[in-house]
């Protein structure tokens, strides 16, 4: 089985040396894994950053099998957010989000364009493209939930629902509390959102 897409690179775990099990987030084939060969070369680090835009080239003996992958980068997102602690932290979040929630080799239709839209809006934004980004993954992850029966003001449903509303630093907060609470009642047998270590730097700052 052989296959080429554009990925964001979200998992990558070193097996031996010059090798590693690495984990993408493709536009057409969903979540996958395979093994990359040279991974520690001096020419391929630059590009193995979590959060970066890739082409993967894909390639294995079966569909049951773990197969290989090449790749090329086209855009290094950790350089861009690396001065900028709450992006950085942001952009890690979300793909450590995705790479626990999202099963493999499953495709949830316009998951892949969301996230290019919200890195895309992450240049010039910060927490609100996060946290409604946020809730629409988790949402098109089968954790939506009925905002009717939640005490929220019209105004966050409003943001939520993606109309062009005035908002304040405290309604984001509210969003990243319901997406808190999505996770914690309905994946708490899946993840521990206590080890999501760069969401708790977040929500630190948001206490501050």
């Amino acid at each position: 089985m052989r296959w080429s897409d554009t990925a964001y690179l979200i998992s990558i775990i070193s097996t031996k040396e010059n090798t590693s099990l690495i984990k993408v987030f493709s536009e057409y084939h969903g979540c996958y894994t395979g093994l990359l060969f040279g991974s520690s070369s001096k020419k391929k680090k630059p590009d193995l950053q979590l959060g970066n835009k890739i082409k993967v080239h894909y390639n294995s003996k079966n569909e049951d099998r773990m197969g290989y992958f090449s790749l090329e980068l086209i855009e290094n997102n950790s350089i861009k957010f690396f001065n900028d602690n709450i992006k950085l932290n942001l952009l890690l979040t979300s793909i450590e989000l995705i790479s626990k929630v999202m099963p493999e080799r499953q495709i949830y239709d316009g998951s892949f364009k969301d996230f290019d839209t919200f890195i895309e809006k992450l240049e010039s934004d910060s927490l609100k493209p996060y946290v409604l980004w946020e809730f629409n993954f988790l949402k098109k992850m089968g954790y939506g939930i009925d905002l009717d029966d939640l005490e929220l003001k019209n105004k966050i449903k409003d943001l939520l629902f993606g109309k062009n509303v005035d908002f304040v630093f405290d309604d984001l907060k509210i969003i990243f509390d319901l997406n808190t609470q999505i996770i914690t009642d309905g994946l708490v047998d899946t993840i521990n959102i206590s080890n999501f270590k760069n969401r708790l730097k977040i929500l630190k700052y948001l206490n501050e």
